[in-house]
């Protein structure tokens, strides 16, 4: 059954753009509002090799309502100039008016469309005279490519084609994307525990995500699965995948300790095993990625019965919970979702935020053995405060955690109807107790900072009253 129709293929119909399937000549837009809906408020910048009638540019214009559309042509005629819109004169074929173009423009485009003569000569050169000049996470998009083996004179350069569904048979109905550098591997860890809710007939909700690592991944990686005990599942002959199946259930912290531990790659992405994911998210998490960084991708709700966002509200914000105000005792209350804040910064595509969610997180292998020391044997088993032990350890150490906007992935909350196996009630308190008085109460002897630093680095955060010092003094004055 063919897919419905996106909001960007509406408008590209409107303003007549032959990128929508509607006009049968190609069959981009689906595949763009994919890829980009998740950044349309924050893009600021828009450049396409091209005018043509202008429909392409209007059509950017409509859908990214806070960006600045840019357009060349070689032509003395044509020079399109509307709201948000400007047509500069230049041919991108020649190194010296490409390299005038960005520093009149500005290095820090979010997405360059090469839609201009379809040449592969011309696609090659405007690609290697513009990509040096270009921030390192441009979304850079050849279109209507005829010759693929264009990819082979950019060979410096990561490229790959996706997948648009075809349907539409032009010859040249095919994009390059090119990313700025060759990535590293990322090893994609899957810890699963009696994961067998299903979204369809024969389908757990497991499997459909790592079907879902496989689409939407498009670097190089290979993903991890972890059974924590039986049952065990089976999976398509998907390529670098391994499936480790533990006779007994050791808990998820080890788990993920023994999946990196095995892991070939530079970076590790943890999921959980029920999550969808943006398009190349592997590989936009590395664009702009710093060593002592823990990293999350945009955070959205997934409904499993059509395996996409429940809705369109999205948190970039997660807090830590204050622990002296809870009523079921003192604990680290999960959650921490940060709707205020997340709506306060939404122009900020790479920002600082105090903890993460424990669903989905990136970092380097080395860093989270070496640095981080992977997850504390004190408490192997406990299910609870996975995201407090990372974002603790990484604050008070002096690393930074961080969510980055530009991608996304979405979480299936798990209830007890649809949750394989029964939650360890005794286990989930010790976990609590043992994360709130470790980290309250300044055991780890390596920190560079104590937990005062962090609370204060954050206020005013949700939950946690004008008084909070005081508690803290008080609980302290009981130890």
């Amino acid at each position: 059954m063919p897919r419905e129709l996106t909001e960007l293929s509406e408008i590209a119909f409107k303003h007549g753009s032959d990128k929508c399937p509607q006009l049968k000549k190609y069959s981009y837009t689906d595949y763009y509002f994919d890829l980009l809906s998740p950044r349309r408020l924050t893009i600021k910048k828009v450049l396409e090799i091209g005018v043509h009638d202008g429909a392409d540019l209007r059509m950017w214009r409509d859908f990214f309502p806070n960006a600045q559309i840019y357009s060349t042509t070689t032509l003395n005629k044509g020079m399109i100039n509307e709201d948000r819109i400007t047509t500069l004169h230049c041919n991108t074929n020649m190194p010296s008016e490409a390299k005038a173009l960005i520093d009149k423009i500005g290095s820090d485009i979010d997405i360059v469309i090469d839609d201009n003569t379809h040449l592969a000569a011309d696609q090659i050169a405007t690609c290697i005279n513009l990509m040096p000049h270009l921030s390192k996470d441009t979304v850079y998009i050849i279109e209507d490519v005829l010759d693929t083996k264009i990819r082979e004179s950019l060979a410096r350069y990561n490229t790959y084609i996706p997948n648009i569904g075809n349907t539409i048979r032009t010859p040249d109905n095919t994009l390059v994307i090119v990313g700025y550098r060759k990535g590293e591997k990322t090893s994609i860890l899957v810890p699963s525990r009696g994961e067998n809710f299903e979204i369809s007939p024969g389908t757990t909700v497991l499997q459909r995500t790592v079907q879902d690592i496989y689409d939407k991944a498009t670097g190089n990686f290979e993903v991890l699965v972890g059974f924590d005990g039986p049952p065990y599942q089976d999976f398509p002959d998907y390529p670098n995948l391994k499936v480790i199946k533990y006779p007994d259930v050791v808990g998820i912290k080890t788990m993920i300790n023994s999946l990196a531990a095995m892991a070939h790659g530079k970076y590790i992405y943890k999921t959980d095993s029920h999550c969808s994911f943006g398009k190349g998210f592997d590989e936009i998490l590395q664009y702009e990625m710093e060593e002592d960084w823990i990293v999350m991708p945009r955070f959205y709700v997934l409904s499993p019965s059509t395996w996409e966002w429940q809705d369109s509200r999205f948190y970039d914000y997660f807090y830590i919970c204050c622990p002296f105000t809870d009523p079921r005792g003192l604990r680290f209350k999960a959650g921490g979702h940060w709707p205020k804040k997340t709506a306060e910064k939404l122009d900020i595509p790479i920002d600082e935020t105090p903890q993460i969610h424990g669903s989905g997180w990136f970092m380097s292998k080395d860093y989270y053995f070496n640095t981080i020391g992977g997850f504390p044997n004190i408490d192997p088993y406990g299910h609870a405060q996975e995201p407090i032990w990372l974002a603790l350890k990484n604050w008070l150490g002096g690393g930074r955690v961080m969510v980055n906007k530009k991608t996304w992935y979405a979480h299936m909350h798990q209830q007890a109807n649809n949750r394989g196996y029964t939650m360890d009630n005794r286990q989930t308190k010790i976990s609590y107790s043992l994360a709130a008085n470790y980290w309250l109460g300044n055991k780890w002897t390596e920190r560079k900072h104590d937990f005062e630093w962090f609370v204060d680095k954050f206020m005013p955060m949700p939950t946690w009253p004008d008084n909070w010092k005081e508690l803290y003094n008080d609980w302290r004055k009981t130890q």
